[in-house]
């Protein structure tokens, strides 16, 4: 065998090795990403486990603060001003978490069964009297147009998955 065709034997093993490693390395970084995607989700399920139960220790560790919830979702006209301000608060802290759930919603990094939670959630709270007064009385504007639309059309659909209320009598 001439050298020249021996070369060229040798330069098409050399491709065709090449080509499989290169197969190899696509394949070991489609894995990686999956499992970056797999964590990153866990990630995103854990913190807004997280979130909300800071808020609802919150509202749990103290009869008074308890009362300013239940009396605030049935009617902000059963709190004085600084009751009201308390109340608007804890919707607005569960709103911001609401809003980076709907991003990451939207984002495939929250898996359906976790979304349909927080849909339950945002839907009940802001169908209740005090919370469509937060939602309508500014807090809308506090968010993303996004988000805000997602919300509105939530709420338009006249669904309440639970009263938070009704539970508590």
């Amino acid at each position: 065998m001439p050298l020249s065709e021996l070369v060229a034997v040798l330069g098409n093993i050399g491709e065709f090795l090449g080509s499989i490693l290169v197969f190899v390395t696509l394949v070991y970084l489609a894995i990686q990403t999956r499992n970056i995607n797999r964590q990153n989700q866990a990630e995103a399920r854990y913190a807004f486990v997280e979130s909300m139960a800071d808020i609802n220790v919150g509202i749990a560790q103290s009869k008074q603060t308890a009362s300013v919830w239940r009396r605030g979702l049935d009617s902000i006209e059963n709190l004085d001003d600084d009751e009201r301000m308390q109340f608007f608060m804890f919707v607005g802290q569960y709103a911001n978490s609401w809003a980076v759930m709907h991003q990451l919603h939207e984002d495939l990094m929250l898996p359906a069964t976790q979304w349909e939670i927080v849909r339950n959630d945002v839907v009940s709270i802001l169908s209740s009297n005090g919370g469509n007064a937060f939602w309508k009385g500014g807090g809308e504007a506090a968010f993303d147009p996004g988000f805000a639309q997602w919300v509105n059309a939530e709420l338009a659909a006249g669904d309440q998955p639970y009263d938070m209320t009704g539970m508590t009598r």
